[in-house]
C-alpha cells in the first residue's frame, strides 16, 4: 500500500503541474522552460544522494551508469518534450487524458517483456481508455497536431516505465532519478540555444512554474515514481501513474476555466474505475511471450 500511495502522490503533482506547464509557456518557449525545470530537478536531488546511503541493489548488472541514465533519460526528455510543445496546441485538460495512452501500451509491450497480463489488468486498462475517449476524441473523430503529439508523448513515457522497471532493480532510483533528469535538461537546452532565444526577462516571468515543476513535478514526483516502480509491477504502477489525467483535467476546470461536458465527466468516472479496478487481485490472462518461448 505504501508504495501505491507514492505514485498516487506522484500523479496528483503531475496532474496539478500540466496548469504550470501551461502558464509558464506564457514567457519562455517550451524547450527552455523543460531545460531549467529538469536541471532543477537533477541539482535539487543532489543533497539528497549526499546525506542518504542506499543499500546495494537486488540484481547485479554490467550496464555502466552512464548508459543507465541514458536508457531512461531518452525517453523521459522525449516524453516531456512532445508533452510541453504539445501543450501549445491543445488544452491542458485534453493534453492530460490523451498522454494516458500508455495505459495500453505499457501491459501489450509488457508482454513481449515476459510480463504477465492480468485480467483486471486488461478490464481496468479498457475502462481507462473508455474514459480518453469519451474526453478526448470529438464527434468527428478528428485529433489535432497537439493531440497527435500527445500520443507519441505516451508511447515515450510507455518506454520510460519499462526502462524505469528494469534498471531501478540494479540501481538507485534516486540516483537514476538524478541522471535521467540531467540528461533531460541538457538535451532540452541544447534545443531551446537552437530553437528559441532563451533570456532572463522570460525565465523571470516564467519563475513560479518553473520552480513549482522543477522541484515538485521533477524531482520529488518522478522520484516516488522511481521508487514506488521499484516495488510495484509496471502496469499497476501506470494504471496508478494515470490518475495524473484526472488530477490535470481538474486543475485545468479550477484554474484555467476550462470546462467539463457530461461526456467528459462520464470519461473521468470511467478511467477512475478503470485504475481502481486494476489494483484488485485477478488471474492471468497471458503469460509473458518472452517466458513462454524460453
Amino acid at each position: 500500500m505504501k508504495y501505491r500511495l507514492l505514485l498516487l502522490a506522484a500523479a496528483l503533482i503531475w496532474g496539478f503541474a500540466f496548469v504550470a506547464q501551461v502558464v509558464g509557456m506564457d514567457t519562455v518557449g517550451p524547450f527552455t522552460f523543460n531545460g531549467v525545470r529538469f536541471v532543477i530537478g537533477s541539482l535539487a536531488l543532489l543533497p539528497f544522494l549526499y546525506f542518504h546511503r542506499e543499500g546495494k541493489s537486488p540484481l547485479p548488472t554490467s550496464i555502466p551508469l552512464w548508459a543507465a541514465f541514458l536508457m531512461v533519460g531518452i525517453p523521459l526528455f522525449l516524453g516531456a518534450t512532445l508533452q510541453q510543445v504539445g501543450l501549445q496546441y491543445t488544452t491542458a485538460s485534453k493534453a492530460s487524458f490523451l498522454t494516458a495512452n500508455y495505459l495500453l501500451m505499457v501491459p501489450i509491450t509488457g508482454l513481449f517483456l515476459g510480463q504477465p497480463l492480468l485480467r483486471n489488468h486488461l478490464i481496468g486498462a479498457i475502462l481507462a481508455m473508455a474514459g480518453v475517449y469519451f474526453i478526448s476524441i470529438t464527434s468527428d473523430f478528428s485529433i489535432s497536431l497537439g493531440d497527435g503529439l500527445m500520443l507519441l508523448c505516451a508511447l515515450s513515457f510507455t518506454v520510460q516505465i519499462h526502462m524505469l522497471n528494469y534498471l531501478t532493480q540494479r540501481f538507485s532510483p534516486v540516483l537514476l532519478s538524478a541522471g535521467q533528469f540531467m540528461v533531460t535538461g541538457v538535451l532540452n537546452l541544447m534545443l531551446a540555444f537552437l530553437f528559441e532565444t532563451p533570456d532572463l526577462a522570460g525565465l523571470k516571468g516564467a519563475a513560479w512554474p518553473i520552480l513549482y515543476t522543477g522541484i515538485l513535478s521533477t524531482s520529488v514526483a518522478y522520484t516516488l515514481q522511481a521508487v514506488g516502480q521499484k516495488y510495484m509491477p509496471p502496469t499497476e504502477a501506470s494504471m496508478i501513474l494515470s490518475m495524473e489525467m484526472v488530477f490535470g483535467g481538474l486543475s485545468g476546470l479550477f484554474f484555467l476555466d476550462e470546462s467539463f461536458t457530461l461526456r467528459q465527466t462520464i470519461g473521468v468516472i470511467a478511467m477512475t474505475l478503470g485504475v481502481f479496478l486494476s489494483q484488485i487481485p485477478s488471474p492471468v490472462l497471458l503469460s509473458g511471450l518472452r517466458r513462454r518461448n524460453q
